[in-house]
């Protein structure tokens, strides 16, 4: 007995269901890329800023610094402030050691797992947040670069608090199953600060000593 041919009517269902697959696919992958790297990119910021934070305390812990470890207060025969001389190889060294910390530290961030919505794939107000999630994987690495930052502010009568910041920047690329992104984070860290009794002149600099 020879087997019935299928119908038209069900060839072109068959046709229409893979057709159908076919752009539901191809919608969700043109979404998918784009998502998953904006979702990538604020994951990847909010954990560099963590790291940062977390290399220059572990540093400063190490190395013991204070403040006057890295700048010295000089001061005139009235007492007034002439100038705040920054130690160089100690600022040096902090300032290498902390940069070479926060790129070690990127670089062991190696399949870091990312849970992206299939609402937010979609995209929607409504459907935001809407399950089963999509796990995507991420690796980091970075070229971070710092320097010294110097600022003044005024304390209280006949005081200035000086702060010593180490402004930071993290050129961070991010590589993903679908595709390789970048991100630059830039934030600052506040080293030590200093209570100055006494005048001090405006628009003192800090000098390298």
């Amino acid at each position: 007995m020879m087997r019935k041919q299928p119908s038209k009517k069900r060839h072109r269902r068959l046709w229409i269901a893979a057709l159908l697959c076919a752009v539901i696919l191809l919608f969700i992958e043109l979404r998918l890329k784009p998502v998953t790297a904006s979702v990538a990119a604020v994951h990847a910021q909010a954990l560099t800023t963590s790291l940062i934070h977390q290399s220059v305390n572990e540093v400063l812990t190490e190395t013991g610094f204070t403040p006057t470890d890295l700048e010295e207060i000089i001061y005139a025969a009235d007492n007034s402030v002439t100038a705040i001389a920054a130690n160089t190889v100690n600022t040096n060294r902090l300032k290498n050691d902390i940069t070479l910390r926060i790129q070690e530290s990127l670089s062991g961030i190696s399949n870091h797992r990312v849970d992206v919505s299939l609402g937010t794939i979609i995209g929607g107000e409504l459907l935001s947040g809407l399950e089963p999630s999509i796990p995507i994987w991420l690796s980091l690495s970075g070229n971070v670069s710092s320097d010294f930052d110097s600022s003044f502010e005024q304390g209280g009568v006949n005081q200035t608090v000086h702060r010593l910041s180490l402004a930071i920047t993290a050129d961070v690329t991010i590589v993903m199953p679908l595709k390789s992104v970048t991100t630059t984070v830039q934030t600052s860290v506040l080293i030590g600060e200093t209570v100055i009794v006494g005048h001090v002149p405006s628009g003192m600099l800090l000098s390298r000593g």
